[in-house]
């Protein structure tokens, strides 16, 4: 009775064996058909955030303090809530020279020469989310005002030099 019950065993794992069909299937005709799991043929790099000045989100560099679990009072330890954001002054989209000098009168010593990075740091709240979002608005905000500023030492500029301009010919028409 055993040998029959055997033999049956076998040849009920060899046909179920002849229609097996893989769990994997439909990703290995994906492959083969050369499609992404997108749905498309072609390699799509992915989009880069940027901040709203045009710095790329993922040149910044953010530090934080962490004391881990503490059981005895305060519980909450200074700076721990603090934020340091670090970005290399070539990562920032300047188009002139004069953007970035009216950028480094801003921040002043936060920018350090010698490795060209700018540091700003917040502990303005009790929150390290908060924190972040404070210290990117300030970093906007101050290379805005750099652009800005900048663009108004342009247009004094050329105001300045189209009235000289103007005053020189107003010269040479009386002296002639």
């Amino acid at each position: 009775m055993q040998t029959t019950q055997t033999t049956t065993t076998q040849s009920s794992s060899q046909s179920s064996s002849s229609h097996l069909v893989s769990p994997y299937q439909e990703i290995f005709d994906t492959i083969s058909n050369g499609k992404t799991f997108l749905g498309t043929t072609e390699f799509q790099y992915p989009t880069i955030k940027t901040l709203k000045c045009g710095i790329p989100e993922h040149k910044l560099k953010y530090k934080t303090t962490t004391y881990g679990r503490l059981l005895e009072e305060p519980f909450v330890r200074p700076n721990e809530h603090r934020v340091t954001v670090q970005i290399a002054i070539r990562h920032i989209p300047f188009t002139n020279e004069i953007q970035q000098h009216v950028l480094k009168e801003i921040v002043g010593n936060r920018l350090n020469e010698e490795t060209g990075i700018l540091q700003l740091s917040s502990s303005q709240f009790g929150s390290r989310i908060e924190n972040k979002r404070h210290v990117v608005s300030m970093l906007e905000r101050a290379i805005e005002s750099a652009k800005t500023l900048a663009l108004r030492v342009e247009e004094n500029e050329e105001n300045d030099s189209k009235e000289n301009d103007t005053s020189n010919d107003g010269d040479e028409k009386v002296t002639s």
